[in-house]
């Protein structure tokens, strides 16, 4: 039997293309600047205050930097999401609060 596996490259592209999708449809972000270049997301507010995505290739996982610091995120196949090393809280839950805490109201992102 043949199974197809995704390579850490197209998980996270895919990943950050999702994410950014997201943020582009919530209006409370409308005022943020966020790119999505060779696989770095970043999102700058008017203030300067900045989020930064990344992929870690070598240690296949997702960094995030932000208001509320550092976070590394690991895929965890069987939730089939990522998830922090350190508190196991959801990349997206994470985001979320760190959109919140920049833009100062609640930032919802889920489907």
């Amino acid at each position: 039997m043949y199974v197809k596996t995704v390579s850490f490259a197209v998980r996270t592209l895919e990943l950050l293309e999702n994410i950014l999708d997201r943020m582009e449809n919530v209006e409370a972000l409308d005022d943020l600047d966020m790119d999505l270049v060779d696989g770095v997301l970043k999102v700058e507010s008017v203030d300067g205050r900045q989020i930064i995505i990344n992929r870690q290739e070598p240690l296949e996982q997702v960094w995030m930097a932000s208001p509320l610091g550092p976070a590394h995120f690991y895929y965890e196949e069987n939730r089939g999401e990522w998830l922090d090393e350190r508190t196991g809280v959801p990349l997206i839950e994470s985001l979320e609060a760190a959109l919140g805490l920049t833009v100062g109201s609640e930032v919802r992102l889920q489907d």
